[in-house]
Protein backbone atom coordinates (compact mmCIF):
# COMPACT_ATOMS: atom_id res chain seq x y z
CA UNK A 1 0.00 0.00 0.00
CA UNK A 2 2.71 3.08 0.89
CA UNK A 3 4.43 1.59 -2.05
CA UNK A 4 1.32 2.48 -4.40
CA UNK A 5 0.80 5.54 -2.53
CA UNK A 6 4.53 6.95 -3.29
CA UNK A 7 4.01 6.15 -6.75
CA UNK A 8 0.58 8.12 -7.03
CA UNK A 9 2.26 11.13 -5.21
CA UNK A 10 4.94 11.18 -7.43
CA UNK A 11 2.84 11.26 -9.90
CA UNK A 12 1.49 14.41 -8.88
CA UNK A 13 4.20 15.65 -7.80
CA UNK A 14 6.08 15.82 -11.00
CA UNK A 15 2.52 17.14 -13.02
CA UNK A 16 3.02 20.19 -10.26
CA UNK A 17 6.56 20.65 -10.69
CA UNK A 18 6.17 20.36 -14.51
CA UNK A 19 7.75 23.92 -15.80
CA UNK A 20 10.05 22.62 -18.99
CA UNK A 21 9.70 22.40 -22.47
CA UNK A 22 7.46 19.23 -22.25
CA UNK A 23 5.07 20.92 -19.78
CA UNK A 24 4.33 23.42 -22.02
CA UNK A 25 3.45 21.31 -24.80
CA UNK A 26 1.52 19.19 -22.53
CA UNK A 27 -0.62 23.10 -21.96
CA UNK A 28 -1.25 23.62 -25.41
CA UNK A 29 -2.22 19.76 -26.54
CA UNK A 30 -4.85 20.49 -23.43
CA UNK A 31 -6.19 24.04 -23.54
CA UNK A 32 -5.81 24.87 -27.55
CA UNK A 33 -4.50 21.52 -29.14
CA UNK A 34 -5.91 18.08 -29.74
CA UNK A 35 -6.79 17.27 -26.37
CA UNK A 36 -9.00 20.36 -25.65
CA UNK A 37 -12.35 19.28 -24.09
CA UNK A 38 -15.91 21.43 -25.43
CA UNK A 39 -18.30 21.09 -22.82
CA UNK A 40 -21.75 21.92 -22.67
CA UNK A 41 -22.05 25.66 -22.48
CA UNK A 42 -24.88 26.21 -20.49
CA UNK A 43 -25.14 29.96 -21.05
CA UNK A 44 -24.52 29.67 -24.60
CA UNK A 45 -28.45 28.56 -24.96
CA UNK A 46 -31.44 30.35 -24.24
CA UNK A 47 -33.16 30.47 -20.70
CA UNK A 48 -36.01 29.01 -20.35
CA UNK A 49 -37.20 31.42 -17.71
CA UNK A 50 -36.47 35.18 -19.61
CA UNK A 51 -32.99 35.22 -17.48
CA UNK A 52 -29.99 37.05 -19.54
CA UNK A 53 -27.22 34.56 -19.64
CA UNK A 54 -23.40 35.62 -21.38
CA UNK A 55 -21.01 33.70 -21.85
CA UNK A 56 -17.76 35.41 -22.37
CA UNK A 57 -15.14 33.22 -24.98
CA UNK A 58 -11.89 35.15 -25.68
CA UNK A 59 -9.02 32.76 -25.82
CA UNK A 60 -5.66 34.36 -26.81
CA UNK A 61 -6.87 37.71 -25.18
CA UNK A 62 -5.89 39.03 -21.71
CA UNK A 63 -7.63 38.59 -18.92
CA UNK A 64 -8.25 42.17 -18.27
CA UNK A 65 -9.71 42.77 -21.95
CA UNK A 66 -11.47 39.52 -21.59
CA UNK A 67 -13.32 40.60 -19.02
CA UNK A 68 -14.48 43.99 -20.47
CA UNK A 69 -15.54 41.98 -23.80
CA UNK A 70 -17.30 40.07 -21.44
CA UNK A 71 -19.08 42.61 -19.27
CA UNK A 72 -19.98 44.76 -22.35
CA UNK A 73 -21.72 41.63 -23.77
CA UNK A 74 -23.40 42.04 -20.68
CA UNK A 75 -24.31 44.73 -20.56
CA UNK A 76 -25.71 44.80 -24.15
CA UNK A 77 -27.96 42.16 -22.92
CA UNK A 78 -29.53 43.79 -20.79
CA UNK A 79 -27.50 42.15 -17.36
CA UNK A 80 -26.95 45.15 -15.74
CA UNK A 81 -31.07 46.07 -15.19
CA UNK A 82 -32.14 42.73 -13.75
CA UNK A 83 -32.56 42.67 -10.27
CA UNK A 84 -29.81 40.37 -9.53
CA UNK A 85 -26.62 39.23 -11.09
CA UNK A 86 -25.03 36.17 -10.63
CA UNK A 87 -21.09 36.15 -11.89
CA UNK A 88 -20.17 32.26 -12.12
CA UNK A 89 -16.31 30.77 -11.85
CA UNK A 90 -16.13 27.85 -14.60
CA UNK A 91 -14.40 24.82 -13.91
CA UNK A 92 -11.06 24.73 -16.12
CA UNK A 93 -13.11 23.89 -19.07
CA UNK A 94 -14.82 26.45 -19.23
CA UNK A 95 -18.01 24.04 -18.02
CA UNK A 96 -21.14 25.49 -15.70
CA UNK A 97 -23.36 23.38 -14.45
CA UNK A 98 -26.83 24.05 -15.91
CA UNK A 99 -28.80 23.07 -12.92
CA UNK A 100 -27.46 25.19 -10.95
CA UNK A 101 -28.00 27.84 -13.27
CA UNK A 102 -31.38 26.84 -13.86
CA UNK A 103 -32.25 26.90 -9.99
CA UNK A 104 -31.44 30.21 -9.40
CA UNK A 105 -33.17 31.73 -12.35
CA UNK A 106 -36.17 29.99 -11.54
CA UNK A 107 -35.68 31.26 -7.64
CA UNK A 108 -35.56 34.75 -9.11
CA UNK A 109 -38.42 34.30 -11.36
CA UNK A 110 -36.04 35.21 -14.26
CA UNK A 111 -34.99 38.69 -13.27
CA UNK A 112 -31.77 37.77 -13.28
CA UNK A 113 -28.47 37.54 -15.44
CA UNK A 114 -25.95 34.92 -15.11
CA UNK A 115 -22.10 35.78 -16.78
CA UNK A 116 -19.28 33.66 -16.58
CA UNK A 117 -15.87 33.74 -18.70
CA UNK A 118 -13.48 30.91 -19.60
CA UNK A 119 -10.04 31.15 -18.69
CA UNK A 120 -9.00 27.98 -20.47
CA UNK A 121 -9.91 24.72 -22.62
CA UNK A 122 -7.88 22.56 -20.29
CA UNK A 123 -9.55 20.29 -17.72
CA UNK A 124 -9.69 21.74 -14.25
CA UNK A 125 -6.93 19.05 -13.12
CA UNK A 126 -4.61 20.05 -15.52
CA UNK A 127 -5.33 24.00 -14.85
CA UNK A 128 -5.32 22.90 -11.06
CA UNK A 129 -1.14 21.37 -11.43
CA UNK A 130 -0.42 23.19 -14.22
CA UNK A 131 -1.27 26.73 -14.52
CA UNK A 132 -2.99 27.56 -11.06
CA UNK A 133 -3.04 30.98 -11.41
CA UNK A 134 -4.95 31.46 -14.48
CA UNK A 135 -8.09 30.61 -12.95
CA UNK A 136 -7.70 33.13 -10.19
CA UNK A 137 -6.39 35.97 -12.36
CA UNK A 138 -9.29 35.39 -14.89
CA UNK A 139 -11.81 35.74 -12.01
CA UNK A 140 -10.19 38.66 -10.42
CA UNK A 141 -10.36 40.37 -13.92
CA UNK A 142 -13.64 39.60 -14.68
CA UNK A 143 -14.86 40.53 -10.91
CA UNK A 144 -13.24 44.16 -11.08
CA UNK A 145 -14.61 44.49 -14.24
CA UNK A 146 -18.06 43.53 -12.78
CA UNK A 147 -18.10 45.61 -9.47
CA UNK A 148 -16.78 48.62 -11.18
CA UNK A 149 -19.80 48.76 -13.68
CA UNK A 150 -22.09 48.41 -10.54
CA UNK A 151 -20.03 51.50 -8.49
CA UNK A 152 -21.08 53.44 -11.68
CA UNK A 153 -24.85 52.39 -10.91
CA UNK A 154 -27.27 54.26 -8.75
CA UNK A 155 -27.53 52.00 -5.58
CA UNK A 156 -31.77 52.06 -5.73
CA UNK A 157 -31.25 50.38 -9.51
CA UNK A 158 -27.85 48.32 -9.05
CA UNK A 159 -28.12 44.62 -8.99
CA UNK A 160 -27.65 42.51 -6.16
CA UNK A 161 -24.21 40.44 -6.66
CA UNK A 162 -24.18 36.75 -6.27
CA UNK A 163 -20.42 35.04 -6.92
CA UNK A 164 -20.90 31.35 -7.80
CA UNK A 165 -17.93 28.73 -7.94
CA UNK A 166 -17.55 24.89 -8.22
CA UNK A 167 -14.42 23.51 -7.50
CA UNK A 168 -11.73 25.12 -9.37
CA UNK A 169 -13.98 27.78 -9.87
CA UNK A 170 -14.36 28.16 -6.28
CA UNK A 171 -10.89 28.34 -5.26
CA UNK A 172 -10.53 31.13 -7.68
CA UNK A 173 -13.73 32.48 -6.56
CA UNK A 174 -12.73 32.86 -2.74
CA UNK A 175 -9.58 33.83 -3.99
CA UNK A 176 -10.57 37.02 -5.77
CA UNK A 177 -12.96 38.21 -2.94
CA UNK A 178 -9.87 38.80 -0.70
CA UNK A 179 -9.51 42.06 -2.57
CA UNK A 180 -11.88 44.68 -0.33
CA UNK A 181 -12.86 46.17 -3.40
CA UNK A 182 -14.52 43.50 -4.82
CA UNK A 183 -15.88 41.92 -1.73
CA UNK A 184 -17.31 45.22 -0.21
CA UNK A 185 -20.20 44.79 -3.27
CA UNK A 186 -20.92 40.97 -3.22
CA UNK A 187 -23.97 40.21 -1.67
CA UNK A 188 -24.09 36.28 -1.65
CA UNK A 189 -21.51 34.15 -2.19
CA UNK A 190 -21.90 30.75 -3.15
CA UNK A 191 -19.00 27.69 -3.51
CA UNK A 192 -19.47 23.81 -4.14
CA UNK A 193 -16.77 21.41 -4.09
CA UNK A 194 -13.93 23.49 -2.84
CA UNK A 195 -10.50 21.79 -3.75
CA UNK A 196 -8.54 21.49 -0.42
CA UNK A 197 -11.79 22.40 1.70
CA UNK A 198 -11.41 25.21 4.18
CA UNK A 199 -7.66 25.16 3.59
CA UNK A 200 -7.80 27.03 -0.22
CA UNK A 201 -10.36 29.88 1.19
CA UNK A 202 -9.52 33.33 0.68
CA UNK A 203 -10.64 35.71 3.39
CA UNK A 204 -14.10 35.02 4.61
CA UNK A 205 -16.91 37.41 3.19
CA UNK A 206 -17.86 40.26 5.20
CA UNK A 207 -21.18 38.15 6.33
CA UNK A 208 -20.81 34.34 6.98
CA UNK A 209 -24.26 34.46 7.27
CA UNK A 210 -24.36 35.10 3.24
CA UNK A 211 -21.85 32.74 2.50
CA UNK A 212 -22.72 29.15 1.77
CA UNK A 213 -20.23 26.45 1.23
CA UNK A 214 -21.28 22.90 0.26
CA UNK A 215 -18.95 19.90 0.06
CA UNK A 216 -20.16 16.46 0.10
CA UNK A 217 -18.76 14.21 2.74
CA UNK A 218 -17.01 11.58 0.05
CA UNK A 219 -16.14 14.27 -2.14
CA UNK A 220 -12.60 13.49 -2.70
CA UNK A 221 -11.51 16.70 -4.32
CA UNK A 222 -12.35 18.92 -1.42
CA UNK A 223 -9.88 16.46 0.49
CA UNK A 224 -6.99 17.57 -1.88
CA UNK A 225 -3.81 18.85 -0.11
CA UNK A 226 -0.26 18.40 0.68
CA UNK A 227 -1.01 17.32 3.95
CA UNK A 228 -1.72 13.73 2.20
CA UNK A 229 2.04 13.53 1.77
CA UNK A 230 2.17 12.99 5.53
CA UNK A 231 -0.30 10.07 5.53
CA UNK A 232 0.09 7.63 2.49
CA UNK A 233 -3.08 5.51 3.28
CA UNK A 234 -5.38 8.57 3.08
CA UNK A 235 -3.80 9.31 -0.14
CA UNK A 236 -4.17 6.20 -1.93
CA UNK A 237 -8.19 6.84 -0.52
CA UNK A 238 -8.08 10.31 -1.77
CA UNK A 239 -6.59 9.58 -5.24
CA UNK A 240 -8.25 6.83 -5.94
CA UNK A 241 -11.06 8.19 -5.60
CA UNK A 242 -11.38 10.86 -8.12
CA UNK A 243 -11.64 9.53 -11.70
CA UNK A 244 -15.35 9.01 -12.07
CA UNK A 245 -15.97 11.41 -9.01
CA UNK A 246 -18.42 13.36 -11.31
CA UNK A 247 -20.54 11.03 -12.45
CA UNK A 248 -21.79 10.35 -8.98
CA UNK A 249 -25.47 11.06 -7.89
CA UNK A 250 -25.92 15.01 -7.15
CA UNK A 251 -25.30 15.69 -3.66
CA UNK A 252 -22.61 12.59 -3.84
CA UNK A 253 -18.73 12.65 -4.46
CA UNK A 254 -17.93 15.76 -6.90
CA UNK A 255 -21.56 15.89 -7.90
CA UNK A 256 -23.91 19.27 -6.31
CA UNK A 257 -27.44 19.98 -5.76
CA UNK A 258 -28.14 23.65 -6.48
CA UNK A 259 -27.82 25.56 -3.97
CA UNK A 260 -29.37 29.67 -3.38
CA UNK A 261 -28.47 32.50 -1.17
CA UNK A 262 -29.62 32.54 2.50
CA UNK A 263 -32.57 34.09 2.90
CA UNK A 264 -32.24 38.01 3.54
CA UNK A 265 -29.11 37.82 1.74
CA UNK A 266 -30.24 38.70 -1.74
CA UNK A 267 -33.98 39.60 -2.59
CA UNK A 268 -35.06 39.03 -6.44
CA UNK A 269 -37.69 41.44 -7.61
CA UNK A 270 -39.45 40.11 -10.26
CA UNK A 271 -41.77 42.97 -11.12
CA UNK A 272 -39.15 45.27 -11.34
Amino acid sequence: MPRIAARLLLVVLALHAISTAAGATLWWALDSGPLTSEPELVLAARSGHGAVRTFGDYPGLDPRTAARRTVDKLADAGGFDRSVLVVVIPTGSGWVDPVQVTATERWAGGDIATVAMRYSSAPSAAAYLLRPDLATRSASALLTEVTGRLRALDRDVRPQLVVHGLSLGARAGSAALADPAIESLVDSALWQGLPGGSTEAGRPHRSDRCTVSSMNADDPVTQLSWGLLRDPRRAVRVLTALPGSDSAAPGAGHRYRPILPPPGCVTPSPAR
